[in-house]
């Protein structure tokens, strides 16, 4: 499948946005600044670990760190369902009081569910984003699978780097987004991923039901081209 992808940096060179194509006609972009990812959005919750229920275990409970089941995970908010698909029901929240994050026993694979939230529908959200909190450099590091709302899906690599943001957005929604390797595919090596997350935001937009038509998308690609300086790829995937 031919992906087209685009990176549009600012004249400042202080943001890169990503905009392509997931499926036949789905429209993606990607973030790596939260104020821009959030001004993408029209209602969003975020999530930072710090609710009282993610403090109350109810697989293991001390005062500084947390195990939760799937379900009790999925339960405290009710606005993402968790699974863990490496190491089963291990939800940990480490860092508590003061920095509380989420990982899936810090080294294995897991899936985000946004098919029930209140700010999306049974398709998905408009946008989710988060704070990258534990892939290392000298970690393989780990993929983003994407399901799209029309059921369509993509891989994307995320940065193998600490404190980073990551965030994308779909006219189509998103309806899952699976964090491991290639294609979904689970893992339990610490050698291959170490990643933990915070702040997942969540959110909907009232432009989510059009999907823009092939010669306007192109249109705006080649404007970005021209006006911001654009590094163009074309990259082929299996």
């Amino acid at each position: 499948m031919n992906i087209l992808k685009q990176s549009i940096f600012t004249l400042a060179g202080a943001v890169a946005v990503g905009v392509g194509f997931a499926g036949s006609a789905e429209a993606f972009s990607i973030f790596s600044d939260r104020s821009i990812f959030e001004s993408q959005l029209d209602n969003l919750i975020v999530d930072d670990y710090s609710n009282p229920g993610y403090s109350a275990g109810d697989e293991f409970n001390i005062s500084v760190f947390d195990i939760h089941s799937d379900a009790n995970m999925s339960s405290i908010l009710g606005e993402t369902q968790y699974t863990t698909t490496g190491s089963s029901d291990l939800n940990f929240i480490p860092g508590q009081p003061g920095d509380p994050y989420y990982c899936a026993g810090c080294n294995g694979s897991f899936l985000l569910d946004f098919t029930s939230t209140s700010v999306g529908n049974s398709s998905g959200v408009s946008g989710v984003g988060f704070d990258i909190e534990g892939t290392a450099e000298d970690v393989f590091g780990t993929f983003a699978f994407v399901t799209f709302g029309d059921g369509s899906s993509d891989n994307f690599f995320l940065p193998e780097r600490v404190d980073e943001f990551w965030g994308i957005t779909s006219d189509l929604l998103i309806s899952s987004i699976h964090f491991g390797l290639e294609n979904g595919g689970t893992n339990t090596d610490n050698n291959v991923q170490r990643m933990a997350l915070d702040n997942l935001t969540i959110g909907s937009s009232e432009t989510a039901t059009s999907v823009p038509e092939p010669a306007s998308t192109l249109a705006l690609l080649t404007f970005g081209a021209a006006a911001a300086g654009t590094v163009l790829k074309k990259k082929q995937a299996a």
